[in-house]
């Protein structure tokens, strides 16, 4: 019997069944998915049109941008690609972290996850046979029309969860939800001339992520609340039981059906919404200054310790965690998205470890290198730069390609 690796048997459904999933599955990254699974599942499904015209989605970016732009729809995938590549090591077909995104034509772009700078394949042309991918987590960016990220805006979300499954998600019945500003909770629907705030009182939130259908946000203290149907909040978690609201940095992550918060600390402060403000109103050059450039620019605090916490949904508090699933796991922290991903499929194997990067104001939004990615190991709590551990150093940059700005 045919099988796929493994010994599923999955490569033996009928033709027709497989040709009915096949006619049900739209975005091309999803095309892509069903194709990698094997052989019979890749003839069902033709290769889609990727030139094949996507309106796109134009959504009106924040103050002080204040101009239409583009909601770029993106895929976190684990990539495992398939040998012969020319010069590979014997490594070469162990699973890489990628992000595959859809331009406004359609066309599929694989992207380093955390630093957003494209991965172009050398020396020979890439087939989309030559690897399997599976999905880990999906997410979206707000970019200028020039294709750069919107600098002031850090997270963004589509209300409600569903939504984000809507292919391409239809201009008329969009809202979305993004935190903007270095703190600040808003919305923003079609026909809106700005964006509003869901909280007027708290200007310091951090992450929102979507947890069994709903959609969950946390500040910089650990408080966690849950955003309803009317986009309202309708319950509040207590904090973490540390002093002073813990880390400087919090980040939310769902993973195995559970929701865990990693609180990042810091060697100094990040920027606020009031220093945002402050620059808007008093600097001549906001922009510049609220950027800045390399070490020299004023906000560019170092991760020193991480802490990760579980939801106790029974009790709604925070209760501190040494292993991030008995299964074996890594949390991935980037600006747009945070998720987590099976060490056993990925290049390195290591377990219980956050790749994240320190570097998260515009600069590194846009023009971040592969060499200022880190990992955090949760048993021993050291910090190491990816590219000084051989067996991980290309867990981000697949064997045979190269990155650009």
């Amino acid at each position: 019997m045919t099988t796929t690796r493994g010994g599923s048997p999955w490569a033996d459904l009928p033709d027709e069944i497989l040709e009915a999933i096949g006619s049900r599955v739209d975005r091309p990254v999803n095309v892509l998915t069903f194709r990698s699974v094997c052989y019979s599942w890749r003839s069902a499904v033709p290769i889609p049109d990727f030139g094949q015209l996507i309106p796109p989605l134009q959504v009106r970016l924040p103050y002080p941008t204040d101009v239409d732009g583009v909601l770029a729809p993106s895929t976190m995938c684990c990539a495992e690609f398939q040998p012969p590549i020319p010069n590979g090591d014997s490594t070469s077909h162990a699973g890489r972290l990628i992000k595959i995104e859809e331009s406004n034509r359609g066309k599929l772009q694989l992207l380093n996850p955390i630093s957003n700078l494209k991965l172009r394949y050398s020396p020979i042309q890439l087939s989309l046979a030559d690897f399997r991918v599976v999905q880990l987590s999906t997410s979206f960016r707000l970019r200028l029309r020039t294709g750069f990220t919107a600098f002031e805006v850090n997270k963004v979300v589509l209300f409600p969860p569903s939504a984000a499954s809507y292919s391409p998600p239809q201009q008329q019945r969009v809202t979305v939800v993004a935190i903007f500003q270095e703190g600040r909770l808003g919305y923003w629907r079609n026909g809106d001339e700005s964006w509003t705030l869901l909280d007027d009182k708290n200007f310091d939130y951090d992450d929102i992520v979507p947890h069994r259908g709903q959609f969950y946000v946390v500040d910089r203290l650990g408080k966690l609340s849950r955003i309803d149907s009317s986009l309202g909040f309708v319950e509040s978690h207590s904090p973490p039981q540390i002093p002073d609201g813990g880390g400087g940095q919090k980040n939310l992550v769902e993973s195995g059906g559970d929701l865990y918060l990693v609180d990042r600390y810091l060697d100094g402060r990040r920027r606020n919404w009031k220093d945002v403000e402050d620059a808007l109103n008093n600097s001549f050059h906001a922009i510049r200054y609220l950027v800045g450039t390399g070490r020299s620019r004023k906000w560019n605090p170092r991760a020193v310790d991480f802490k990760v916490y579980k939801l106790d949904e029974e009790i709604g508090k925070w209760v501190e965690v040494k292993s991030l699933g008995g299964d074996g796991t890594v949390f991935v922290l980037t600006t747009e998205c945070c998720f987590s991903a099976p060490a056993a499929q990925i290049a390195g194997g290591r377990r219980d470890c956050i790749y994240y990067s320190d570097d998260d104001d515009y600069v590194a939004r846009t023009m971040l290198t592969t060499e200022s990615i880190r990992v955090f190991q949760l048993e021993d709590g050291s910090i190491q730069e990816v590219k000084s551990l051989p067996r991980e150093s290309n867990i981000f940059l697949p064997p045979g390609f190269r990155t650009e700005f």
